[in-house]
């Protein structure tokens, strides 16, 4: 009875015509040796919440939510509703987004170009997510303060245009007068407010700069609202863009919007080799991408004996020495012979639950 039941779970949770790994496949067992997450993965991890689209951020992320199951019909038809009268999200220069309240007759649809109010004037931006989606990346924020005003007319976008010309000397000329004053600082980026009334200066410095006098030069010059901004280093490789070792356009520069703390132990629960000139991206920091796999590392370790577990075989007592989630397969190595065998994991659940697997040394009573 209890095994039809879990053939059930497994086939709700894998529909027919799914593939199966055995890794996402929970097996109970009656001992206490522990699994491979608790001792290769760092706490902060296993506690982490991930940020998956597919389930909504409900339930840790795509590799713990399981059920890929939808909202409610109801709710969603009701968000749609609500979504397409009252919200969208707009993007800017180096993708930053926000999103704006629109009047409830107002249609509007992806990658129109529109003017927005904004903290100091109006601002020009492209849609990016309407209806049920921007309703979506609403839930996580506050209701938007700022509204949508109209469709961009030829007029504006020729403008839009204009000032990103324009931008590129500006950065050329203010990067000038940041050597003339012999300040600690590189520009990297300059963005013009679509009403011209406010001009922002993006650069990165090691430390604190004083640049008073630098801004009273400039808002001189363009006789403009001056905003001198300091981002990091992974914003700065953002807004520059560039091929990463992948051979693809960055991640940062092309569909990553924000950037969490990454750290060794990340590269340490994928089992890769703390190599900080392999790990490094563009930017000099950690890669984004050690991020990408890490919940389904978590999950599929969870699954696994601790390495350096023993193993009884027919050859004799062996110690285990590498796991690959992608196979199913763990490395053991005979302690008296010394050769290498390659045990599946579903035979090493067998030979678990015969008792035949010893915890590591270290975590023997």
């Amino acid at each position: 009875m209890k095994d039809n039941q879990q053939h059930q779970s497994v086939q709700e949770q894998f529909p027919v015509g799914s593939i199966v790994p055995l890794s996402r496949i929970d097996i109970s067992h009656s001992d206490k040796i522990g699994n491979a997450a608790e001792t290769s993965v760092a706490k902060s991890l296993l506690n982490r919440k991930s940020h998956c689209t597919a389930c909504g951020d409900t339930d840790g992320g795509c590799s713990t939510c399981k059920s890929g199951s939808s909202p409610n019909e109801d709710s969603v038809s009701e968000a749609q509703d609500n979504a397409q009268d009252w919200f969208v999200e707009v993007s800017f220069k180096a993708r930053r987004k926000q999103l704006f309240k629109k009047n409830r007759n107002g249609r509007y649809a992806l990658s129109d170009t529109v003017i927005v109010q904004s903290e100091y004037g109006s601002d020009a931006g492209t849609i990016t997510a309407v209806g049920s989606i921007a309703e979506m990346k609403k839930n996580n924020q506050e209701t938007p303060a700022l509204s949508l005003q109209r469709l961009a007319t030829a007029d504006d976008i020729q403008r839009i245009k204009e000032s990103r010309e324009h931008e590129k000397e500006i950065t050329r000329e203010v990067k000038a007068k940041v050597k003339e004053y012999g300040l600690d600082m590189k520009i990297v980026d300059s963005e013009w407010q679509f009403d011209r009334t406010r001009l922002s200066v993006y650069f990165s410095a090691p430390q604190r700069v004083d640049f008073r006098e630098l801004v009273k030069e400039l808002a001189r010059i363009y006789h403009a609202r001056i905003e001198l901004r300091q981002i990091s280093a992974r914003e700065e490789a953002k807004r520059i863009g560039g091929i990463g070792p992948c051979g693809l356009e960055l991640c940062c520069s092309t569909f990553l919007n924000e950037f969490e703390q990454i750290n060794l132990e990340h590269a340490k629960a994928q089992m890769l080799p703390p190599n900080i000139s392999k790990l490094s991206g563009m930017c000099g920091r950690l890669k984004c991408c050690l991020l990408y796999e890490i919940d389904n590392y978590v999950s599929a370790l969870k699954n696994y004996p601790p390495l350096d577990s023993y193993v009884h075989l027919t050859e004799g007592r062996a110690r285990m020495i590498k796991i690959d989630i992608f196979s199913d397969t763990v490395t053991v190595i005979g302690e008296n012979t010394g050769t290498f065998h390659t045990v599946s994991l579903e035979e090493l659940n067998t030979l678990r639950r015969n008792g035949k697997v010893e915890a590591p040394k270290e975590y023997q009573s």
